[in-house]
């Protein structure tokens, strides 16, 4: 495998620059793919699929491509290096349960009233500074959705196989002291057993979410796509309308483009017609955002230059006598502000058109004035986050076809650099156990999760900080998620090892 270099042939610093080499390319090669899953996510053709098949098993890459490589070559060599394997794999699935658990929970807690026991999400600040031990202990928490509930019963399911294996083996080599090669044969059928339990366990998990996402049950999954698309567009990868136009168009013809369009007629548009999976998604997408531009003044509505901002920013062009006629339609009581109930409507309303490429009927940028223009360039002295060059001035399905792409890409360069070196870290750290005297089972135990999970120990954490139910529902689904493929993807590799290739564990 690529690079080929011989880890005996080199001194201890040679050795620990190896190590920190391959396990930098291992990194940014999981950044990668968590990247390029997270731009998945932004497309709605493919985010249900993505989310509850494609990311569970691409998140198990580097750990099972440590664990297949640990157990190829010679037989000699892979029964001394599958040590490597197992310790990678049982200290990835051990870490992501224990460490960065228990730093979401830190870094997402929140006061809980004495009296009450009600979690403070809605108070400012909702975490209070103090130094009595005793409050920071007993009344701080988190809110956890029953979707943590039941992963947890699907990490013990998953455990299981594992079981099988250990005991036998345990018992077979401190009652027997048999050479491996009869303790390989011993353990063959219960390798078996193990690895047919760990391949239904991961088609069921598989089955699970896609049954969930498609009834819309899949909570934590849901949560993440709405985060990662609020990111986005806040970040200005993609337009308001490239990240949320399709959801909204093909969710249901919702809006009736004859009766709604009608100026003055809008106070007797039936907004209920405004599909429930429509508002929700943008109600928790479009939330913060509103809050974010209700500045001046802060009441909870928007006025006309403040829409103007929300639009630019989300790179959107619309003129000042485009967003009077957003107004002038949706405005109710017609004060010159709308509330967020209102800019729901009106939102979907501009993604709907502006998709259907019906905005120039009614909303169009050609169609702008020299007053209009005169407006839009009163507001270039402020800063925008510019769009990246291959997504800017396309259209919002022209942006979507660039982000397939540039996730595929992400997800192929990030896989094939994990399979290239992976042969190779796992001779490092047989080298590293071999020179220190120390296990290779406990040196794999203690550097692989670290490199393997550093992507989500990033992700959980930036969505811990956020301190709400949401947030530290994707923080723990998405740890729990990554041990429940160590048990199945991770675990069918090794069992699938131990019994074709008659390796003793």
């Amino acid at each position: 495998m690529i690079p080929s270099i011989d880890p005996s042939t080199v001194g201890n610093t040679g050795l620990l620059w190896l190590l920190i080499s391959y396990g930098y390319v291992m990194f940014i090669s999981s950044n990668y793919i968590s990247k390029g899953l997270d731009l998945l996510l932004l497309v709605p053709s493919m985010a249900g699929l993505v989310g509850s098949c494609v990311l569970p098993l691409l998140t198990a890459i580097p750990d099972g491509a440590v664990m297949l490589f640990s157990g190829l070559g010679d037989i000699e060599t892979a029964q001394e290096t599958l040590s490597v394997g197992v310790g990678a794999l049982a200290g990835s699935t051990i870490f992501v349960l224990t460490l960065p658990w228990a730093a979401s929970i830190v870094e997402g807690r929140v006061d809980i009233d004495e009296n009450s026991g009600e979690l403070g999400y809605k108070l400012h600040p909702k975490l209070s500074q103090t130094k009595r031990w005793r409050k920071n202990i007993c009344f701080t928490g988190v809110e956890l959705n029953p979707a943590i509930e039941m992963g947890g019963y699907v990490l013990l399911v998953t455990a299981f196989p594992y079981l099988l294996i250990q005991l036998p083996a345990s018992y077979l080599a401190s009652a027997r002291h048999e050479a491996d090669e009869e303790l390989g044969d011993g353990e063959s059928i219960w390798s078996l057993i193990a690895l047919l339990l760990s391949l239904t366990g991961f088609c069921g998990y598989l089955s699970y979410q896609v049954k969930n996402s498609k009834s819309g049950k899949n909570v934590a999954m849901d949560l993440r796509r709405e985060a990662v698309t609020q990111r986005a567009v806040v970040d200005g990868m993609l337009s308001l309308s490239a990240a949320l136009g399709q959801f909204v168009v093909e969710s249901d013809k919702w809006i009736n483009s004859e009766s709604c369009l009608e100026i003055h007629d809008t106070m007797s548009c039936n907004w209920s017609s405004l599909p429930t999976e429509v508002y929700n998604k943008l109600l928790h997408i479009l939330h913060p955002i509103f809050i974010k531009y209700d500045c001046d003044p802060k009441d909870g509505m928007l006025n006309q230059r403040e829409m103007h901002y929300l639009f630019r920013d989300m790179h959107e062009d619309i003129s000042e006598s485009q967003i009077n006629k957003l107004f002038h339609q949706f405005d109710m009581d017609q004060d010159g502000r709308i509330s967020f109930e209102e800019f729901i409507h009106a939102i979907a309303f501009v993604l709907k058109k502006s998709y259907n490429k019906d905005i120039a009927h009614s909303l169009s940028l050609s169609s702008m004035s020299d007053n209009d223009m005169e407006f839009s360039r009163s507001y270039s002295h402020d800063e925008v986050e510019e769009m990246p060059k291959d997504l800017a001035n396309k259209r919002p399905e022209k942006q979507q076809a660039v982000i397939k792409s540039r996730a595929l890409v992400m997800l192929a360069f990030g896989t094939a650099s994990i399979i290239l070196f992976s042969e190779p870290i796992v001779a490092v750290l047989n080298e590293i156990a071999y020179r220190s005297q120390i296990p290779s089972f406990y040196i794999s135990f203690i550097i692989v999760p670290v490199i393997s999970n550093a992507p989500e120990i990033i992700s959980t954490r930036f969505y811990a900080c956020k301190k709400t139910r949401k947030s530290i529902t994707i923080a723990l689904s998405a740890l729990q998620g990554s041990a429940v493929m160590n048990n199945t993807v991770c675990l069918s590799i090794f069992m699938g090892l131990v019994h074709f290739r008659g390796l003793a564990w």
